[in-house]
């Protein structure tokens, strides 16, 4: 059971620090959600919020 809420923190953090990436890169370029290296962020977070859900639910 710890293994799990090791693995679910260890994805929520990844979840928060991409996110915060994903946010900083738009501000700091002065990009919209639109633009080519956000939406890539933006991909990769969605690939973690599903990972994370699929844990949710393994419970």
């Amino acid at each position: 059971m710890n293994v799990k809420i090791d693995k679910e923190r260890e994805l929520w953090n990844k979840i928060v620090l991409l996110r915060e990436e994903m946010v900083r890169t738009a501000s700091d370029k002065n990009l919209d959600f639109l633009d080519q290296e956000v939406l890539a962020l933006s991909q990769a977070l969605n690939k973690l919020l599903n990972e994370y859900e699929k844990l949710l639910h393994e419970k």
